[in-house]
């Protein structure tokens, strides 16, 4: 920072605490501020500084607001250095500096860990973990059997003419039917149908055993033993 920007500097300061500035005190600020540019960050930091307080700044005070606003970029940025296997102690020192540098100024964006270091899953996995926690099945949405497991129930025989029809063992839910478990689907007459069974109840039980296909087995209970002792119930 030269006199001249040290002076613009507190020309800022002036405005919030109506101090009055010379031309040592541009030269002493000027002095203890050399190593920090006249850059945005500054003057945020004068600014944040009077939010907070009327008490007069000073350039101890300035420095340290404007490494704080610096160095929350650089925690938000996540700066990660993958380096190069052939490059020299040197150049990752320099360019290890300058990715810092660039999250420090804003330049490399806030972004979480996990994208810093390239662990995001793909947009597949993504699609597939949103699904987490939801009900497979519920009373808004049919059951969902593949295609392929369909077909294999229906030539294992659960078909239209099978002699037993096991779909008998649900309700049929064609509402102008809606016959109970273990008996005949009925036509509108009232009449009851002996070759068949309706389209619909035979697609709901191959639904529903596709359901118990998918259910875990029940987990197995152990009986506890006791250390002193043989097996107890």
């Amino acid at each position: 920072m030269t006199p001249a920007d040290a002076a613009e500097l507190l020309s800022l300061c002036a405005a919030f605490d109506r101090r009055t500035i010379g031309e040592a005190d541009a030269h002493a600020w000027a002095r203890a501020l050399n190593d920090i540019p006249l850059d945005e960050d500054t003057r945020t930091a004068v600014a944040e500084h009077y939010g907070h307080t009327d008490k007069w700044i000073s350039a101890a005070q300035v420095r340290e607001m404007r490494t704080r606003i610096r160095n929350n970029r650089i925690g938000a940025a996540h700066p990660v250095y993958d380096g190069n296997p052939d490059e020299t102690g040197a150049e990752f020192t320099e360019r290890r500096r300058a990715q810092i540098a660039s999250a420090a100024d804003g330049t490399l964006p806030a972004r979480t860990i996990t994208h810093a270091i390239g662990a995001t899953p793909p947009p597949d996995v993504l699609a597939l973990t949103a699904g987490v926690g939801r009900a497979v099945y519920n009373a808004q949405s049919r059951p969902y059997v593949p295609p392929a497991a369909a077909e294999q129930l229906a030539e294992q025989g659960f078909g239209a003419r099978r002699r037993n029809f096991p779909e008998l063992e649900i309700e049929c839910p064609l509402h102008t039917c809606r016959a109970r478990k273990r008996h005949r689907c009925k036509r509108p007459s009232g009449t009851e149908l002996r070759e068949h069974t309706h389209d619909v109840r035979q697609r709901a039980y191959t639904e529903h055993l596709g359901r118990l296909m998918c259910q875990p087995p029940a987990p197995r209970q152990h009986r506890a033993r006791h250390t002193t002792g043989g097996e107890h119930r």
